[in-house]
């Protein structure tokens, strides 16, 4: 079985793809790939809550030391920024992060960071893919008989990095916090704890390899015991967290489920309008027309890239943008790290909160006012059976589904189809890099329309035989 690298570095099931052997031709191939490129030959392993991470991080170390590699390992699980930002910090050009981020339990998976924090990019991992996938000969050692690992703390310093770019005013607020048993505790806790935010409330904050069963994401589906609590114990907002810490999720204080494209587009309207910085934004195919439209009433443009954050972070460099962020709810900033944040998002939404000193809901409603714009965006997914993925992308990619909408434009790039249409609106569909299933995105005037055409689309892709 081939080892993949999608958007999000190689994911695999535990125990199927996701096993020891594997684990090692990876960290082999990144020795031989950093040999060749004359990278500095040191290195940072971080890993978060999930079955075998810990283990699979000194598996990883073992190979790096028998390579005479410096290796750093962290004391504690980690989030997967916290690891972004030492690979920056000390100037590093290789860092690991053993994490599936926001799969089923039952993956687990390897991210891989490169010389500024960057996610490594398209032509790193494919050289990675080629090495790994032949025979490769891996150079090994047994990590209890090595001396040469330091232990280092890879969460206070990013912490405090975070605590240099917000300003929260008031720390009265009252928040709520769902950890989804990841390790986004790790960070927020003590980030909460030095901004003086004493009103806490904090739920699931245990580890659990199994997230009791759910899937460790802050979508408003997984949001249920957040929504109830808010509401309970009257809470300014609730915020959450997936498994590695780089997604965010927030319930307003109505128990209404803020989406990431109303983040995205409130935290550039209020950097902009309320604290008077300048620059254009940054989006990925699958996220809303508001930010667009913020973005041209702010007097500035939006910029849209294919899904994966490393497209977001290096059109930001690119275009020395402000700010860039996608709809499953990561986004960064100008001079920050070049990775999405769970931790830093929520202390910038924090900092707006209390810095405009309107409810949630009052501001993500100014928001909208101040666009004019008003559509609706639905996510869902079609499955589909592995053998018949070429077939259909074949039909896609030739013949188009009749929607409700006349199809102004159609456009496909590497694994998205988007279908645009009048006032704004559009479809998209792409494949999912982990699993076989189409992602599908509809922004149209009305909920009910949206739902309209995922079906229409659902029909289409079913009845392609």
């Amino acid at each position: 079985m081939d080892i993949k690298f999608g958007t999000g570095g190689f994911r695999g099931v535990i125990g199927d793809d996701f096993i020891k052997e594997n684990i090692k031709k990876i960290a082999q191939a990144i020795c031989n790939l950093a040999n060749e490129n004359n990278l500095k030959k040191e290195i940072i392993i971080g890993y978060d809550y999930r079955f075998l991470s810990s283990e699979a991080s000194k598996w990883i170390a073992e190979v790096f030391i028998a390579n005479n590699f410096k290796v750093n390992l962290c004391l504690t699980a980690t989030p997967s920024p916290a690891i972004m930002y030492y690979v920056n910090k000390h100037s590093l050009d290789i860092g690991v992060m053993i994490t599936a981020s926001h799969n089923p339990y039952i993956f687990n998976g390897i991210k891989v960071f490169t010389t500024g924090g960057y996610d490594a990019d398209v032509s790193f991992t494919n050289k990675l893919e080629k090495m790994i996938n032949s025979e490769i000969l891996v150079n090994d050692c047994i990590f209890e008989k090595q001396n040469n690992v330091k232990f280092v703390d890879g969460i206070t310093d990013y912490v405090n990095n975070i605590l240099s770019f917000v300003n929260v005013k008031n720390n009265n607020t009252k928040v709520c916090f769902d950890n989804l048993n990841g390790v986004g505790i790790l960070s927020i806790k003590p980030l909460l704890e030095k901004i003086g935010v004493k009103n806490t409330i904090i739920l699931n904050e245990n580890r659990d390899p199994l997230f009791r069963g759910l899937l460790p994401n802050p979508i408003e589906v997984n949001l249920n015991d957040l929504k109830r609590n808010v509401l309970e114990n009257k809470c300014d907002f609730g915020f959450a967290s997936d498994s590695d810490a780089d997604r965010l999720g927030i319930i307003d204080e109505k128990g209404h489920y803020v989406s990431s494209n109303e983040i995205l587009a409130s935290l550039y309207y209020y950097l902009v309008k309320y604290k008077g910085l300048k620059g254009d934004i940054v989006k990925n195919c699958a996220t809303s027309n508001l930010i667009d439209k913020v973005a041209s009433k702010l007097g500035y443009k939006c910029h849209e890239v294919d899904v994966g954050f490393k497209n977001i972070t290096s059109k930001m460099h690119e275009v020395d943008a402000l700010i860039g962020g996608e709809s499953s709810g990561g986004l960064t900033i100008r001079n920050y790290i070049h990775g999405k944040d769970t931790t830093f998002a929520f202390s910038l939404f924090l900092e707006m909160v209390t810095n405009i000193q309107k409810s949630v809901s009052e501001i993500i409603k100014e928001v909208y006012d101040f666009a004019e714009f008003h559509n609706y965006v639905v996510e869902d997914f079609i499955s589909y059976c592995k053998e018949d993925e070429e077939r259909i992308i074949s039909y896609l990619n030739n013949i188009h589904p009749s929607f409700s909408e006349e199809i102004i434009e159609f456009t496909h790039l590497n694994r998205n189809y988007k279908f645009r249409f009048k006032d704004d609106k559009w479809m998209l569909i792409r494949l999912s890099g982990t699993e076989p299933v189409f992602r599908i995105f509809a922004e149209m005037s009305s909920e009910e329309e949206a739902k309209n055409n995922i079906e229409i689309l659902r029909k289409f892709i079913n009845g392609i035989k």
